[in-house]
């Protein structure tokens, strides 16, 4: 029986924020903190989402192209990759002032008539911002920022029935995505 299975080195992600900030704000020295802030001179706090509906996803692909040639079989001849596209979609349920910008995508609210209490929303032609999305388990934290991504296209919605109102979102990475941790899984182990 195998003896290399070990449920301490497995997480289940059960919690977690995304959050926001203006495009290239550098990762915040504790990104795991409750409200993270890059910065000192000046700071700049992120703006947490708020509710997500069953998490996030993020979705790497590349293309790969095969280039053969007549006198070898057993294997491709050369392989062409092509540059690593990331992206992250999750469902935004709270009015929060990130998710409200993103849905905007540059845009801005504006108030129909002094003291109407009607506001239209003006949504912008594009907007390019940092993310991080951060999760936690009761062993450990994980994650991922990127210091630039863009919305792929104005979020579809669903009303009525027993859902939440949400914002659909996905986030195309414009730079590179860096996984972080709290642990190092390739720290060495006892003797």
């Amino acid at each position: 029986m195998s003896t290399h299975a070990d449920p301490n080195k497995a997480y289940v992600w059960l919690d977690g924020d995304v959050y926001r900030a203006p495009a290239g704000t550098p990762m915040p020295t504790d990104p795991f903190a409750v409200a993270p802030v890059s910065g000192s001179s000046p700071s700049v706090t992120w703006d947490a989402f708020g509710g997500i509906e069953a998490g996030f996803e993020v979705n790497p692909s590349r293309d790969l192209k095969t280039l053969p040639v007549w006198n070898r079989r057993e294997a491709p001849y050369k392989v062409v990759k092509g540059p690593l596209e990331e992206r992250f979609k999750l469902r935004a349920t709270d009015y929060s002032k990130a998710t409200v910008l993103t849905a905007l995508q540059g845009g801005s609210i504006s108030e129909i008539g002094s003291g109407s209490s009607l506001f239209q929303w003006n949504p912008g032609a594009d907007e390019d911002f940092a993310a991080m999305f951060v999760l936690r388990d009761d062993d450990g934290m994980s994650g991922f920022y990127c210091s630039k991504v863009t919305l792929t296209t104005p979020p579809p919605r669903v009303f009525g029935g027993e859902s939440l109102d949400g914002f659909e979102f996905e986030l195309l990475a414009l730079d590179k995505v860096v996984p972080i941790t709290n642990f190092n899984p390739l720290a060495p182990t006892g003797p």
